[in-house]
């Protein structure tokens, strides 16, 4: 008995929802398709004009754009819950403007429910069924349309782009510096006593070669440069050999800069960047182990990090100049030795450079 209770009141609700009256509220849309022109007088061809329609009798397969998408946008419409696409009598309408391009359509179109607009810069007529699919989903849900895709409905505009890009100056730049360097190195204090690890200043010449590109206020350097020692000590003040001396380096980098005054005459700024250094340093043999020659050549390097901060003059010019100061601070430690000594040692140091851009 229950159970038969049981189906009569499934029975009942049933009926109750299959009745008009109880039936969900539809949005009754009106769809018009208008042909536009770019030029002053516009050429409106709606989906409802019949005037618009194509000679059937000149081609039997002759498609008007208007009424074609118009009747896609109307069966979409009808097809998304809630929503019917009426002739007359609608509460809301939807409305699309063709704009005729060499080939194709630019499209722009509108929901009066959501006052939402959509554009589409390029579309072909094969694309009109897709077109018809995301529009009346984006227009009716109140979504963009480049959300309304899948693999289905893609069209050309959403992989084809023309994009423009900033175009950059490029210049060469030379410049000319005094290097820094901070040490503990094996260091001879007397001519014939042992070496003794102790800080030193290394003061090296900087030669500098590279291209800047400027890109409104941002900057990118891209360079090479050799660094060359200028102090050593003379193997006969140190017989017992030992001592280390720093010969040169090479280097080749990165820097990314900030323009303060981008547009000024003169402008300062700041920026930072790394360059990977390979450093050559000497140490003087024992007197008795001397030959042919009177030191052991010694190499180490890594990645260094910098600091950068300067100023351009003259940049009205088509060569203008720089002055430049840098920081850096080495990720690795120089560890090498030969049969003569070795060093350990962490090596920061800055440079101060004056140089061209041409």
């Amino acid at each position: 008995m229950k159970s038969l209770s049981s189906l009569r009141l499934l029975a009942i609700v049933a009926s109750l929802i299959a009745l008009p009256g109880v039936a969900a509220a539809t949005v009754s849309v009106c769809v018009e398709v208008e042909t536009k022109s770019w030029s002053a007088e516009d050429v409106d061809h709606s989906v409802d004009d019949e005037e618009s329609a194509p000679d059937r009798a000149a081609d039997p397969f002759a498609i008007d754009p208007a009424r074609y998408l118009g009747r896609m946008v109307q069966y979409e419409v009808t097809h998304e819950v809630g929503f019917e696409a009426v002739e007359a009598n609608c509460t809301e309408r939807l409305v699309i403007e063709l704009y005729p391009l060499r080939s194709g359509w630019t499209v722009f179109a509108r929901y009066s429910g959501h006052s939402r607009e959509e554009k589409v810069d390029h579309v072909q007529l094969d694309e009109f069924i897709s077109l018809a699919q995301r529009l009346t989903m984006a227009l009716l849900r109140d979504r963009p349309i480049s959300d309304i895709i899948n693999r289905e409905n893609v069209l050309r505009a959403d992989s084809q782009a023309d994009l423009r890009t900033i175009d950059g100056e490029g210049h060469f730049v030379l410049g000319l510096g005094t290097r820094f360097r901070f040490a503990e190195m094996p260091t001879a204090t007397s001519n014939d006593g042992a070496v003794s690890d102790e800080v030193r200043v290394l003061t090296p010449l900087d030669f500098h070669l590279g291209y800047r590109g400027k890109y409104q206020a941002w900057g990118l350097d891209a360079f090479v440069r050799g660094t060359l020692g200028v102090s050593s000590r003379s193997p006969r003040r140190n017989t017992a050999g030992g001592h280390v001396d720093f010969e040169g380096a090479g280097a080749f980098g990165l820097h990314f800069l900030r323009y303060f005054d981008a547009k000024g005459v003169t402008s300062m700024y700041l920026g930072g960047g790394a360059q990977f250094q390979l450093s050559a340093f000497s140490v003087i043999m024992p007197d008795g182990e001397r030959g042919g020659s009177e030191r052991e050549d010694l190499y180490g390097g890594g990645l260094d990090v910098d600091l950068v901060i300067g100023c351009e003059f003259m940049r009205a010019s088509s060569v203008h100049f720089y002055v430049q100061a840098e920081l850096s601070a080495p990720t690795y430690l120089i560890e090498t030795e030969v049969d003569a000594g070795g060093i350990d040692a962490y090596m920061p140091g800055g440079l101060l450079q004056l140089g061209m851009v041409f």
